[in-house]
């Protein structure tokens, strides 16, 4: 049995608190329209793919299940970044007494390298077992204390590790501001994954696509290491590592046993409790293909495999008992039973003592292979200055100047072959409703009410299960216009906007007004917004079309008020609402359309990479088809107005159209 450091044994009491001290506001929260509603669709897939489970029964369906699911998970994850990527350069050695470590660059995609350690026995004299490591969102990375003693318990007790920084983490973190080397001058990994996530977008990719090519280049380089047995090689990690590993489980038959930590849940139920999580862990359809995290454990059956968990992680135990049992009727249909099993710390999130040598256990037991259980020197584990690979730069660019570029160029050069296409307004409608992913449904009104000056607050539903507020205020006995604000403007704004119209509508789209969710939500992990947009990606739709449709319904809505059938409708929007009324604009034939503070164009961001603007607007793919200026094109010039155009950072410049 390895003791515990006494850094491990002070964290582990600090988060066992986290599970009750998080869950308080819980019920509140999902009082929130939008909450209510997403709950409401993600539990609509957790029963429909429940009954679809239930049907499989015997080996043939189980065998052709996983099957299915691998490729599902493929198409939902899509292909990987290309370019020839060779080059490997180990920059030092560390002896460490037992064991050693080589300090080592990998070339993942071109000019793009991974920081890396590898660790393995001293004096190795046969091919080794092997671990190919995956780290969590540790602002240290490959530094990080659990995993550095993971793999020093690992290197101690006869295999090889390999463990790298994940983009945006160790020495390839982002920075915020500044120049300086404090913790505030660099993006905390989760934001530093969505920032990298919402560039890519503007391309067509997401980041997971990226981690998955870096994931597989670490893994060729742990396969060319002559002290590591190919036939016995295994993938863990924790936490966001843990996702990693099952992906890695899932996609590359290379590996044969698979346990990832802190992860394996069932969606619906970590949903509800802190909603979606960052980029990499929420990729496009998911849901919509019918996968849950047990699927992930299926896709890799027959494969030893461990799902590592904890009793008061936030990644609910309770999502990860139904996703074990799942997992483990498809493991018993394929006759494999005995190579599946739970590990369960009674400890908070995070990799601890128990399950680290619960893993190196289960995967030396799987390759046949004793366990010495050498104990461990926690006092002398290498810090974060002797793992960094920086020691002779010249051969390898800048890690953030590297990747920025290569996102760039992915980004504008994608961007400018679309802009020369000038399409048409019908290809302009076509593409926003596939991109947008919309849907119209008849909206329905449940309820208006009178204040003593006449307006009307309207509770709007514009598909079954979702009510959102709108507002209606008649200025003229009757009219034959009507301006429909999206938003809340000031009140002089919208006074200068609503002048010469006969009626005004304003209408909150869902996530903004009244249905915002509260900012804790999501427990400080990350804003409301990005969480929603990552939860309506798995289910194969955007926040931002979603928001368009609210539009649209209220649109309808406009014209079925008696005196208004046959008004004329302009749309007002300011800054992220300005995009979501130029998208209704095109897609509903308002009359007119009024652009506050515009965004210039999505190219500024992909050339920039910091911006200002909310997450909702990053559609996945939107901006590789067309821009902002060809969707004003697209429409007639006498119809559009625009009062500001702001960059990147929204600031005002000095931008034209036409």
């Amino acid at each position: 049995m390895f003791k515990v450091s006494d850094w491990e044994e002070s964290a582990t009491k600090a988060r066992e608190m986290s599970y009750i001290d998080a869950y308080p506001e819980i019920e509140e929260y999902h009082q929130n329209e939008l909450l209510k509603y997403l709950d409401r669709r993600n539990t609509e897939y957790l029963v429909a793919r429940k009954r679809m489970t239930k049907s499989i029964d015997t080996a043939e369906k189980a065998q052709a299940y996983a099957a299915d699911v691998r490729e599902r998970f493929r198409r939902c994850l899509g292909s990987l970044p290309g370019g020839r990527a060779d080059r490997v350069y180990v920059t030092k050695t560390l002896d460490q007494g037992g064991y050693m470590i080589d300090t080592v660059y990998i070339e993942s995609i071109p000019e793009q390298f991974l920081t890396a350690n590898f660790y393995y026995p001293k004096g190795v004299k046969a091919p080794l077992p092997a671990f190919l490591f995956l780290c969590g969102h540790a602002s240290e990375g490959k530094a990080a204390v659990p995993y550095v003693s993971f793999c020093v318990e690992a290197a101690m007790n006869g295999c090889c590790v390999l463990i790298f920084d994940p983009v945006g983490q160790g020495e390839r973190r982002l920075r915020n501001t500044g120049e300086g080397t404090g913790a505030e001058d660099f993006l905390d990994p989760v934001e530093a994954h969505c920032k990298l996530d919402r560039q890519l977008s503007l391309s067509g990719g997401h980041l997971a696509q990226l981690m998955m090519k870096d994931n597989v280049k670490a893994l060729d380089y742990l396969l060319s290491r002559s002290e590591v047995d190919p036939a016995k090689v295994a993938v863990t990690g924790n936490s966001g590592g843990g996702t990693m590993a099952a992906y890695m489980g899932a996609y590359d038959d290379r590996i044969q046993v698979v346990a990832p930590c802190c992860y394996i849940t069932e969606l619906r139920a970590l949903l509800y409790r802190i909603l979606a999580q960052d980029a990499e862990q929420c990729l496009p359809s998911f849901m919509l293909e019918g996968l849950d995290h047990s699927d992930l454990v299926t896709a890799a059956a027959p494969k030893p495999y461990l799902i590592g968990s904890a009793m008061f992680d936030f990644f609910p135990i309770d999502g990860t008992r139904d996703a074990f049992i799942e997992a483990q009727k498809m493991y018993r249909l394929l006759g494999a039973a005995d190579r599946l099993d739970l590990h369960v710390s009674i400890a908070g999130h995070g990799m601890w003592r128990d399950m680290r040598e619960k893993v190196i256990r289960f995967v030396l037991h799987h390759f046949h292979s004793e366990f010495p259980g050498v104990e461990i020197d926690y006092a002398r584990l290498p810090g974060e200055e002797q793992l960094l690979c920086r020691t002779d730069q010249s051969a390898v660019p800048e890690a953030e100047k590297a990747l920025q570029d290569w996102i760039r160029s992915r980004s504008t050069e994608r961007g400018k072959s679309h802009l020369e296409e000038n399409p048409t307004r019908e290809q302009i409608r076509k593409t926003l409703t596939e991109r947008l992913n919309i849907t119209l449904h008849q909206p329905v009104v449940q309820t208006q009410l009178t204040d003593a000056e006449g307006e009307k607050e309207i509770i709007l539903s514009p598909e079954p299960g979702l009510n959102i507020v709108a507002s209606w205020k008649k200025k003229a006995e009757i009219g034959q216009n009507i301006l429909l604000i999206v938003g809340e403007p000031d009140e002089l704004r919208a006074a200068e906007v609503s002048a010469g119209f006969s009626a005004v509508m304003t209408v909150h789209p869902r996530g903004t007004g009244p249905s915002k969710p509260n900012a804790r939500s999501s427990f400080g992990i990350f804003d409301p917004e990005t969480a929603s947009n990552y939860n309506m990606r798995m289910l194969g739709q955007t926040l931002q079309g979603m928001r368009v449709t609210d539009v649209l319904a209220a649109m309808r809505l406009a014209k079925t008020i008696p005196g208004y059938e046959n008004a004329e409708i302009s749309l007002y929007g300011k800054e992220e609402h300005a995009l979501t009324a130029l998208y209704a604009a095109a897609l509903g034939d308002a009359d007119g359309v009024v652009l506050d503070r515009l965004l210039y164009s999505f190219r500024l961001i992909a050339e920039h990479g910091e911006h200002a603007w909310g997450p909702a607007i990053f559609v996945l793919g939107l901006p590789e088809r067309m821009d902002i200026g060809d969707v004003i094109s697209a429409l007639p010039k006498d119809r559009v107005k625009v009062h500001g155009v702001l960059d990147h950072m929204k600031k005002e410049g000095a931008y034209e159209w036409y």
